[in-house]
């Protein structure tokens, strides 16, 4: 059944069982680990059909503090389920050869390293165990074995070593030793494969731009690909299950366009490929570094909208969340709310301002219908200990909408040159809203920090009620607004009203007005009675309006 694109789009991202002021230094501590940098981590991973038992080796290249002898790696130890999954460490030693003393335990693995200050220092951590979440080993709609890392948005410690936050990005490469039916893919640069006794093969990828733990990944499984082309020298393929791939090459066909697009209205793009991948993935979509995860549950067969919002959206996020990566969770909606509203302008680029107005229209029923069940939920979240509660409507089409108000703050040209500017500035970075709101600020001459303060750490949004009145003596209307929200807080929004005849063609329209106060009244001239008023007519607004009377 065919359902609008971005209802689509967001139901299949949540199919699961990415200001200083706000920021709770807490809720960064545990999970940061301050003066330890990860420069690289080269992974080697060994598959086998034969058990889900997985052996790795990482060997990492960090810098620390001069007076830290003592660093820690994310990674989720042995457990006493049924299953007995987690990881084991067998060993760490140094570059040169020398074995370090370390202890696992909570989830983590401690290391003792001897005093090395000003210098980057190298270590080996072997292990393996069988991962319980992170990197999913199962059976593919058609029953055949694969192998696909879903690391959103901790998860990479389930089967990777690693610092497991967004704010640690790093360079990395995996060499994957599996049976030779396999076709491996993973983030960055294809360096070669090569076989190996006893049916198998090592097949090789490197990452040379740093990126966060949640998109570094590997899949594995049968797969046809499908080279689509190049865009500025960037190569586009398509890899598809080989009973998908028929359908699923035509579904992915956009993506070279939506790439295309997106450099030219925002900036370079930052990776060696991008490749489009099927596969088992817990989300519709996960914007994994360079090779995107998409559900096997999303072929259609024929250009479709809807698949085609959803490549939109995950090609963004190599632009928003992978390059320019939210400093921490909480910071989600500029990842999730660039990809959203991104995804939507490409589809008015594509199909017109109609589409895009039908997106906002039915983001704006997923805003409502959100803030009823959470009305004290705000953009900017750093109390949500679920980590998976920030895949809501406020990250995503609330944060899309944030985009669209700005859009329209500034205009055209200052909002695109604001963008521009902001990835110029975080390309392969990080970032927090209070740098998106500094860029805007230069690049508009405009202080926005009432708009930003509104929009992502106040919850809800205008309830408008409002009539109007004409005054025949005057030649005027008089429009009576209200803010009827229950939040206990006002927002300051420009109002513009249109004034048609019975035939709905528009005769005139206000000047911008600015609503701040709870009630107000705005004297309009108006030559004549318009037969209809209608309230924010080209839908700039994240509101929802009544109006009482005539």
């Amino acid at each position: 059944m065919k359902k609008n694109s971005i209802e689509f789009l967001i139901g299949l991202l949540a199919l699961v069982a990415t200001s200083a002021c706000s920021q709770s230094p807490g809720y960064l501590a545990r999970y940061t680990q301050p003066g330890v940098d990860v420069q690289n981590y080269a992974f080697s991973l060994t598959l086998s059909d034969s058990t889900n038992l997985i052996r790795g080796e990482a060997t990492i290249r960090f810098t620390r503090a001069d007076d830290r002898q003592t660093v820690w790696f994310d990674l989720i130890g042995g457990k006493s389920d049924t299953l007995q999954t987690g990881m084991t460490v067998r060993s760490v030693t140094l570059a040169d050869g020398k074995p370090a003393p370390f202890n696992q335990r909570n989830d983590k693995v401690f290391i003792n390293l001897p005093a090395q200050p000003n210098q980057a220092t190298e270590l080996t951590i072997r292990y393996d165990g069988t991962p319980k979440q992170g990197l999913i080993i199962s059976r593919n709609k058609f029953g055949e074995r694969t192998f696909f890392g879903d690391n959103w948005p901790n998860n990479a410690r389930n089967y990777l070593p690693v610092v497991d936050h967004p704010s640690d990005k790093a360079t990395c490469s995996f060499a994957v030793n599996a049976p030779a039916t396999y076709r491996v893919i993973a983030n960055g640069k294809f360096m070669g494969e090569s076989s190996l006794p006893n049916g198998r093969k090592l097949t090789r990828w490197q990452e040379s731009t740093p990126i966060p733990t949640k998109v570094m990944v590997i899949g594995a499984a049968r797969f046809a690909v499908d080279e689509v082309g190049s865009v500025n020298g960037i190569p586009v393929q398509s890899w598809l299950y080989p009973n998908d791939s028929q359908k699923g090459f035509v579904d992915y066909q956009p993506a070279k366009e939506i790439l295309q697009y997106f450099i030219d209205r925002i900036g370079p793009y930052s990776y060696e490929k991008l490749a489009n991948v099927e596969s088992t993935t817990i989300f519709g979509g996960m914007e994994n570094a360079s090779c995107i995860f998409y559900n096997e549950k999303v072929i259609v067969g024929h250009k479709d909208s809807d698949v085609e919002a959803l490549l939109a959206h995950e090609i963004a996020h190599q632009w928003f969340g992978n390059s320019a990566t939210e400093s921490d969770w909480s910071q989600l909606w500029l990842s999730e709310g660039f990809a959203t509203y991104f995804s939507a302008l490409y589809l008015e680029h594509a199909y017109g301002k109609d589409t895009l107005n039908a997106v906002l229209n039915q983001n704006k029923g997923q805003i409502f219908r959100f803030s009823a069940l959470k009305p004290k939920g705000t953009i900017v979240d750093s109390t949500t200990s679920n980590l998976m509660d920030l895949l809501n409507p406020n990250s995503y089409q609330k944060g899309g909408w944030v985009l669209h108000m700005l859009r329209h703050e500034l205009g055209d040209d200052v909002f695109w040159k604001g963008i521009r500017a902001y990835y110029a500035a975080y390309r392969n970075r990080n970032a927090q809203s209070s740098d998106l709101q500094a860029v805007m600020e230069k690049e508009s001459g405009k202080k926005l920090g009432q708009f930003f303060q509104q929009w992502l750490y106040q919850p809800g949004f205008p309830e408008i009620v409002w009539s109007s009145s004409y005054d025949a003596a005057k030649k005027s209307l008089v429009i009576d607004v209200r803010q009827a929200q229950r939040t206990g807080h006002l927002f300051t929004i420009p109002l513009t009203f249109s004034f048609r005849d019975n035939r709905g063609r528009e005769l005139s329209r206000s000047s911008r007005l600015t609503l701040s106060e709870q009630t107000q009244t705005f004297t309009i001239p108006v030559a004549t009675k318009p037969a209809t008023v209608v309230i924010d007519p080209d839908n700039t607004v994240l509101m929802r309006s009544t109006q009482m009377g005539n």
